[in-house]
């Protein structure tokens, strides 16, 4: 787009504040002809100055309206392109959230000044190197044709490749990638976890050099604005990161990848709440780009779309080489008190007596869950969120993962002053400990949020492990999805029915993919591999398909149980959340928000509750929540939203907050 001429004399500007208008300004002289729609400008907002983007051109000044005029132009070459600027505009309608909330969300604060070249070493010569180009399955080479040839006719188009663990999806990416580039386009890859980002970026910078750069949270606010503007040149033509990368305005963009689609880390649970899936629909379909979503265990939402033809589908079925998928063996834990079961501990005894490496999977870090009074019952609990404080023996500290509250632990009981406190549950952290005491001289590796802090903090523990420094990595599920170490033969899943009591309707979802996803690292190499899981739940039906590795089975099963009870995929969901610092308060705004939204919605949806959210008080306010399911057109979740929100605030100080499509229920 070109620069504005002279007679743009006024322009709308979105401010990133909660409110859903756009402001009129006034183009002083000096201005006029360097501002574009995408600039970011500093306009007089009340009594300050904000940074505002311009939006488009305004023809007419407002009625009765005495305007004010822009104070400063930030930045000469516009950072937001229209193509953004098309997604921003998308996002704010489809998510019900004001234009200047998503189009802070497009382009991060540290997105400014000139920046310094280069992005973050990741490591990549620490992981195990591959074969440059290995030869093609069938599966692989008829899924790569579709997509060369979709890529050829430059409409674009969107597909599911569903490939079992280790079949060879990220070779898929990267031959697709190769053909993009050697059309002069460019590609954005989504990863779901920073702790994948290393592995993945080696691969990427082996086969295309310089031309790759890293997007993440751990990147500095000048690498990220010379990435942003080194993209928007053209000169860097393969971004790689996490949610956010979708932003990336990588000139003449050609291929979207979403790796691991369907994992719940691509949702934002901040304002603007956009699911970085959804967004990179919308962005392959604006600018006739390919779109990749890999996955061995695909969202529903996904997978249906794909059997109602509305994704092309390609499937991997075997991986390469012969090798065979790991063999899944359910422990009953039932009537055990031990941490680790026997079969498990046998297991690591032979796997490191090999020589060979295991992974252990638990998905809560800590030492325990909680310390409890064994002679009046008594629980530390944090005092802002209604939940027990964690933990943390090598601290000897208590702490809450939610509102980052910190305490002593006590040496008595503060209520009976009895000295029976003891551990319950188990986390991460306390399954270390067990492991160093029942195998002496094994070198363990713990990766989870409390280990990992700091820029390089999970790079450092998956170069220990990728070098064969440690023998087994513990973890939470960042272990479990997406590495590629062809030395571990072991997979331990602890604890594997945890996810299963929320009450939450894509729980046995959440938990079989989490579980398939775990086993997948195992066995990728010539030795095979075993999987040991642990339940309390062997009767539930998720395992009798994750033996087998059969995602079809559990997905046709599971997907008819959310047909009956009008569930995703089979109708949409909207999560409304009330809180105030009341509990009464909270209550009678929420009801007052339901009757609100039963009535904007009418017959068009069901509306259920109010209930106490699963963490009732979260940072000293108490929650209710609200749920919308049904066909949710966007004018009806618009029309929902104006709704409680005047009823809402009759009832301050009441807060409401909304999600569309949401993925956690807590």
């Amino acid at each position: 787009m070109g620069a504005v001429s002279a007679s743009w004399a006024l322009v709308d500007v979105a401010v990133p504040y909660p409110v859903d208008r756009l402001f009129t300004y006034r183009v002083p002289a000096a201005l006029r002809g360097r501002i574009r729609a995408g600039s970011r400008v500093q306009v007089p907002f009340g009594r300050s100055r904000v940074t505002g983007y311009v939006v488009a051109r305004r023809p007419r000044a407002p009625a009765a309206v005495k305007l004010r005029e822009i104070a400063a132009l930030v930045d000469e070459e516009p950072l937001i392109t229209p193509a953004l600027l098309d997604l921003a505009r998308w996002m704010a309608e489809y998510y019900v959230c004001p234009l200047g909330e998503t189009l802070r969300a497009v382009l991060p604060a540290g997105v400014r000044g000139a920046g310094r070249a280069g992005a973050a070493d990741e490591g990549e010569r620490a992981f195990p190197i591959d074969a440059d180009r290995p030869v093609l399955t069938p599966d692989q080479r008829t899924a790569f044709e579709v997509l060369r040839g979709a890529l050829a006719a430059e409409a674009g188009g969107r597909f599911l490749l569903h490939g079992v663990t280790g079949s060879g999806k990220t070779e898929i990416y990267l031959r697709l990638i190769e053909e993009a580039l050697s059309r002069g386009r460019g590609a954005i890859v989504l990863i779901p976890e920073i702790a994948l980002i290393p592995q993945t970026v080696a691969r990427f910078r082996r086969r295309f050099a310089d031309a790759v750069a890293v997007l993440h949270s751990r990147v500095t606010g000048p690498q990220r604005a010379s990435i942003w503007r080194a993209a928007s040149r053209g000169e860097i033509r393969v971004v790689v990161g996490a949610r956010s990368a979708i932003f990336a305005p990588v000139a003449d963009l050609g291929v979207i990848v979403v790796d691991e689609e369907q994992d719940s880390s691509f949702k934002q649970e901040d304002k603007p709440r956009y699911h970085a899936v959804r967004a990179a629909r919308f962005r392959a379909d604006r600018e006739g780009a390919v779109l990749l979503l890999g996955s061995a265990t695909p969202a529903l939402e996904t997978y249906e779309a794909a059997r109602r033809g509305e994704l092309g589908y390609l499937a991997l079925r075997s991986r390469p080489g012969g090798l065979g998928m790991p063999r899944v063996d359910v422990v009953d834990m039932r009537g055990r008190r031990e941490i680790l079961s026997t079969e498990l501990v046998a297991a690591l005894e032979g796997c490191l007596s090999r020589k060979e490496q295991a992974i252990v999977l638990l998905n809560r870090r800590g030492h325990a869950n909680f310390i409890q009074c064994r002679g009046c019952g008594w629980i530390e609990h944090c005092p802002n969120c209604s939940i027990p404080l964690t933990f943390h023996g090598r601290r000897q500290e208590l702490a809450c993962h939610y509102c980052g509250y910190r305490a002593a632990v006590p040496d008595a009981c503060p209520r009976c002053k009895e000295y029976k406190l003891v551990h319950r549950g188990v986390g991460t952290e306390r399954v270390e400990m067990e492991l160093a005491n029942l195998l002496p001289g094994v070198r363990v590796a713990r990766m989870d949020l409390d280990s990992t802090r700091g820029r390089r903090g999970h790079l450092a523990v998956l170069e220990r492990f990728a070098s064969g420094e440690s023998d087994v990595l513990v973890g939470t599920q960042m272990v479990a999805k997406g590495h590629h170490f062809p030395s571990v033969t072991l997979i331990g899943a602890v604890a594997a029915d945890r996810g299963l009591q929320f009450p939450d309707f894509r729980a046995a979802e959440k938990t079989f993919r989490l579980l398939f996803q775990a086993a997948g690292r195992a066995g990728r190499g010539e030795k095979g591999g075993t999987v040991v899981v642990q339940t309390r739940a062997p009767e539930h039906y998720l395992y009798e398909y994750l033996v087998r590795h059969d995602y079809e089975g559990f997905a046709e099963r599971e997907i008819e149980m959310r047909r009956q009870l009008g569930y995703p995929p089979a109708g949409a969901v909207m999560l409304f959340t009330v809180q105030a610092r009341s509990a009464e308060r909270a209550a009678s705004a929420a009801a007052a928000a339901r009757e609100a939204i039963a009535a904007a919605v009418g017959g068009a949806a069901a509306v259920l509750g109010p209930t106490s959210a699963l963490i009732e008080r979260l940072k000293g306010k108490w929650r209710f929540h609200v749920l919308v399911k049904g066909d949710l057109s966007v004018e009806l979740r618009r029309e929902a939203v104006r709704a409680a929100l005047e009823r809402v605030a009759a009832e301050k100080p009441a807060e409401l907050s909304w999600d569309v499509d949401p993925v956690s229920f807590s």
